[in-house]
């Protein structure tokens, strides 16, 4: 649904924090602060450099679905995994972690 990245709005990008006992490829989201800086490789093999600006933890119900997956306003580089409790139960994380990464140029 959001842009890819490098036009306007934000550009969504989401992974697991685990599988099947097994790291995910964003296990460690949760721990990037900002300053730190993302790469990110597109189709044509140019890579985007962002810097991370937020890192917040929504439970699932509250995720801001509007700013997330917004189409408009300035590039922004939104990563989103699972965090919080594990409900096993329903086989699932309480929460989302979500970055927020800036275009650096």
């Amino acid at each position: 649904f959001g842009p890819p990245a490098g036009e306007d709005g934000s550009t969504v990008l989401a992974a697991h924090v685990d599988f099947n006992g097994e790291r995910g490829v964003f296990f460690d989201l949760r721990d990037l602060e900002a300053g730190a800086t993302v790469e990110v490789e597109l189709d044509d093999g140019t890579v985007r450099r962002y810097e991370i600006v937020d890192n917040t933890t929504y439970l699932k119900d509250d995720l801001p679905l509007d700013d997330v997956f917004r189409r408009d306003g300035d590039e922004v580089l939104t990563l989103i995994t699972c965090g919080g409790a594990f409900d096993s139960v329903a086989r699932s994380y309480e929460d989302n972690v979500v970055v927020l990464a800036v275009p650096i140029t």
